[in-house]
């Protein structure tokens, strides 16, 4: 039989954001105050649930088409500026960098399937220490529709030389978009999303954070982390 560890070949997908580094309530409190310098009153919880969504999709999801077309991409402006404001706070979350560097001695190949654009995206990878780890990044620059469509992942698995072994990611649209490209979703409870929401959308593991994963890697692993029927 051969073993686990050394199989060439094998994909990890990675969202970054709120995965990898401690970003969703930065996130969120940009929002807040973006569609509110706007002139739009949007509530904290319901922008935390559309987090992970791409910023194309999420003015119209919480505010409406009409906010949409008419302030659409000042609010998107306002929030690139104000969460590029405290970029400098965010953090890799627990346990990031010794997971990621498990995988590559494991031999998975990682590629980024991030919402973020192109800048943003290389700042978070900085930020989380993994930039030398990745082979290739999906961006928002590099698809045309963003999570939960399954575009950025299947753009991920485009440039990869393996099959898919998972994705890692925190939020609900990382799962849906995994799901529509025929790829196991592992979920972490890192973007504030409950286990039961995670699963719902076809998480196979839920763990808190990269940490928790790290001390099951060989179980999920081996399992190939199968996607649920």
């Amino acid at each position: 039989m051969a073993d686990p560890h050394h199989e060439s070949h094998r994909t990890v997908i990675l969202d970054v954001d709120g995965t990898l580094v401690d970003s969703v309530y930065l996130h969120v409190h940009a929002w807040v105050r973006a569609f509110h310098e706007v002139g739009l009153t949007v509530a904290s919880h319901r922008i935390h649930a559309a987090i992970g969504m791409g910023g194309d999709r999420i003015v119209s999801h919480l505010a409406g088409e009409a906010a949409e077309a008419s302030v659409g991409d000042e609010v998107r402006r306002r929030h690139d500026d104000l969460f590029d404001s405290v970029l400098g706070d965010v953090r890799p979350t627990a346990g990031c960098r010794p997971l990621v560097q498990a995988l590559a001695d494991r031999d998975c190949e990682l590629v980024v399937a991030s919402s973020a654009n192109a800048q943003t995206t290389d700042r978070l990878l900085d930020a989380a220490g993994i930039s030398t780890l990745v082979s290739a990044v999906t961006t928002a620059d590099d698809v045309s529709a963003s999570k939960p469509h399954p575009a950025p992942v299947q753009q991920a698995l485009d440039q990869a030389e393996g099959r898919a072994l998972m994705m890692l990611g925190d939020a609900p649209w990382d799962g849906r978009a995994a799901r529509e490209a025929g790829v196991a979703f592992v979920g972490l409870r890192t973007g504030g999303f409950s286990g039961e929401a995670l699963r719902r959308v076809g998480a196979s593991h839920v763990f808190d954070d990269p940490a928790e994963l790290l001390e099951h890697l060989d179980e999920v692993v081996e399992r190939r982390a199968v996607v649920p029927g």
